[in-house]
């Protein structure tokens, strides 16, 4: 924590920082506060070392302005203090808080309550805060606004397109009661289960509004072509007849469907990151309640309502959403009559942007997850340009059994402290061998030569570990209580793990050369940790992506017993996922813990429409085969033969349905933007763009196929 005031040296502000340190080490969950009110200072006197606090606060009130002056050049000149502790000005004062051990959650509370002290305390003075535990809580706060905001835009959005395609009440409203109800069981779950928001759980309840509302849309739609094969004065039991025969063609197209999006979303499951296979788990349990809700509460209540819930429907009013028939006439027409055309521009644009995965990159920045103008943002900014970087990193020497008092150990860790040092990123730096030369100078006898400011005298040595480090609570975070190991402690504004890595490796590669024989040297800290955490999710997504991949092509051949088929629904949606990947090295866009989640995912959302074009193609043959229009709807002017006319129905049956989904998909996702977030913002813009590219494979590409000579018998269901 950071507080700017006019001059740190005034016995006023030193009297509130005491009692801020105070009162900050006192908040349960605290193990301790130190500032420059209580760390201690080692001072030559006449009698010898004095080891005492670097601040007198007992006296404060009565402190001559001349003391406090002399105590402010001295202190904003010396490497232990300066930038750790206070700015070089004179004008920031810094309390460092270290937490108990204790868990994310408690850990997040603490982070709260340390916030409201500081700020209760600050007065006049201005106070900024950072480190992991702050942006974890700050995020947290961050999500459930995003929660509260993005959910309910959502939930209108769904609504609104409901409401749009079939123009009546029930129409949208009875697939709100089954988003809702899907969302209170999966969040329910989460809340039994003790699962925390996470940035990658933050869209759930977005994902799954949308992902719902795509299976919904066909099962209405399905009950609108079932009701116009009837005549306006159909009884009840022909109704029911009608809708069940509906039911048996559509429910297994949505069932094998959702479990593919079960399958795409599963594949993170396998994840060994919290985050990742928390988010994997919830978005499948939540797409099987959509699926379950979609196929049996959905049904139940259409059958319980009046025929006309969805507007007007019988054989004479066969269609809806007719202002989306021009496209789908031009789309058909593309299908049919320029199909080499369409097959050279796909591949030639799949390898084109494709090309770009060459210089995909894998980066986390888990600062900068938030707005440039945030307030977790400008606090870390405060902490580098007033103090140091608000990233810690330590750096942990092995020497074995007492090193500590091996001087050979401690120079060699005072070299990589002073290497460290002169790297981009790093502001300060502090370790057990500054302080232990500190005292080696002011004791009697101390060398001349700061080349030996550490003791050669071994005794020496372990007569200043022995008689002036043991039991400080200050040095027990910069050597381990056995004396094998020294701590360094380095002050970074890095917060890219690729930045981090590229220091770690300078440091490891110094290390290699210089340490002596046996003592070994190893980087950790919240911030690694946390960067490698969310690194690991992304390069992983090579093993989820042929999770997601093999599963949902076994769930295609094994619904369509065909091996080609299985092959034909998934190449349409396989080569905008290969764009995406393009997309992000062209663009420089990192793939970290929210970007690698978008493919395995939306290959799981873009197979539904595939399977829905490939029965409904089939079923429209089988009406032309057998005589059976399904309503007088012209496609004589497109083509003459029964493929022609097949693919015609099937845009107009299927096209619409899957054209409105995949718009609330897009709509929805496109919602992200608004989100507090920079990675969700981004994910949100790649998650639409992804899903609109496999659309227009699915609504183009994939009925071009099905024409092809390649193709065509695993399109029409015939043997192999």
């Amino acid at each position: 924590m950071g507080v700017t005031t006019t001059d740190v040296f005034t016995s006023t502000f030193l009297e509130r920082l005491d009692r801020l340190t105070n009162r900050l080490a006192a908040v349960p969950g605290v193990d301790q506060a130190m500032s420059l009110t209580n760390i201690k200072a080692i001072r030559r006197e006449p009698a010898g070392v004095a080891v005492g606090r670097l601040v007198d606060t007992r006296n404060l009130s009565q402190a001559p302005p001349a003391q406090l002056d002399k105590l402010k050049q001295e202190v904003t000149s010396d490497p232990l203090y300066a930038r750790h502790y206070v700015s070089a000005d004179g004008r920031t004062a810094a309390v460092d808080v270290f937490l108990k051990t204790i868990g994310e959650a408690e850990s997040r509370a603490v982070a709260e309550l340390v916030e409201g002290v500081a700020k209760s305390e600050a007065g006049g003075d201005e106070v900024f805060l950072s480190g992991v535990p702050i942006i974890d809580a700050r995020g947290i706060r961050s999500m459930f606004r995003d929660m509260l905001v993005l959910s309910p835009i959502a939930a209108m959005l769904c609504f609104g397109v409901f409401l749009l395609a079939f123009r009546s009440f029930w129409g949208a409203a009875l697939p709100m009661a089954a988003l809702i109800i899907g969302l209170v069981w999966t969040i329910g779950l989460m809340s039994l289960v003790g699962s925390p928001i996470t940035i990658a759980t933050l869209p759930l309840p977005t994902v799954l509004m949308a992902v719902g509302s795509s299976y919904i849309f066909h099962v209405l739609n399905q009950y609108r072509v079932s009701m116009s094969t009837l005549s306006p004065n159909a009884d009840a039991p022909s109704e029911r007849t009608a809708w069940l025969e509906g039911l048996t063609f559509i429910s297994p197209a949505v069932i094998v469907s959702g479990t593919a999006t079960m399958a795409g979303f599963g594949a993170l499951a396998s994840s060994e990151v919290p985050t990742a296979r928390d988010m994997g788990i919830y978005e499948a349990f939540g797409v099987l309640a959509m699926l379950v809700l979609t196929v049996a509460f959905l049904p139940a209540a259409l059958l319980l309502l009046p025929r006309d819930v969805l507007g007007k429907c019988d054989s004479a009013r066969t269609d809806y959403a007719i202002w989306l028939n021009r496209s789908l006439v031009n789309i058909t027409a593309l299908v049919l009559f320029r199909r080499r055309k369409v097959l050279i521009a796909t591949i030639a644009a799949t390898v084109v942007v494709g090309a770009g995965a060459v210089w995909l990159q894998v980066n986390t920045d888990y600062l900068h997850i938030f707005p440039e103008r945030s307030e977790t943002v400008q606090d870390a900014t405060k902490f580098h340009e007033r103090l140091a970087g608000a990233g810690t990193i330590q750096l942990v020497l092995n020497g074995g059994a007492s090193a500590i008092t091996d001087p050979e150990f401690l120079r060699a860790a005072s070299a990589l402290e002073h290497f460290a040092l002169k790297q981009r990123g790093v502001d300060a730096a502090i370790s057990v061998a500054d302080i232990i030369e500190r005292i080696n100078s002011v004791l009697p006898g101390a060398p001349d030569q700061m080349s030996e400011i550490i003791p050669s005298d071994q005794n020496r040595l372990g007569a200043i570990v022995r008689d002036y480090l043991s039991g400080d609570e200050s040095v027990s975070r910069l050597v381990s209580s056995d004396g094998s190991r020294a701590v360094i402690i380095l002050r970074v504004n890095l917060f890219s793990s690729n930045e981090l890595l590229e220091l770690t490796k300078k440091i490891d590669a110094w290390s290699r050369v210089n340490l002596p024989a046996g003592k070994t040297q190893r980087a950790t800290g919240s911030i690694i940790l946390l960067n490698d955490a969310s690194d690991a999710v992304a390069t992983s997504q090579t093993s989820s992506l042929a999770i997601a991949l093999i599963t949902i092509y076994l769930m295609m051949v094994i619904m369509f017993r065909s091996f080609a088929t299985g092959l034909l629904a998934l190449i349409p949606n396989l080569l905008p996922i290969i764009c995406y990947f393009g997309f992000l090295g062209w663009t420089g866009t990192a793939l970290d813990i929210t970007t690698s989640l978008v493919a395995s995912a939306v290959l799981g959302l873009a197979v539904d429409n595939a399977v829905h074009v490939i029965r409904r193609y089939r079923q429209c043959v089988a009406e032309r085969r057998n005589g059976s229009s399904g309503g007088n709807t012209g496609p004589g002017a497109l083509s003459e033969s029964d493929e022609g006319w097949a693919i015609w129905l099937m845009m107009l049956r299927t096209g619409k349905p899957m054209i409105l989904a995949n718009v609330m998909l897009i709509a929805a996702f496109l919602i992200f933007v608004l989100s507090s977030f920079v990675p969700v913002r981004v994910a949100g813009l790649l998650w639409a763009g992804t899903i609109a590219a496999c659309l227009a494979a699915d609504l183009i590409f994939l009925p071009v196929l099905m024409k092809s000579k390649l193709f065509a018998r695993a399109a029409l269901g015939a043997k192999e």
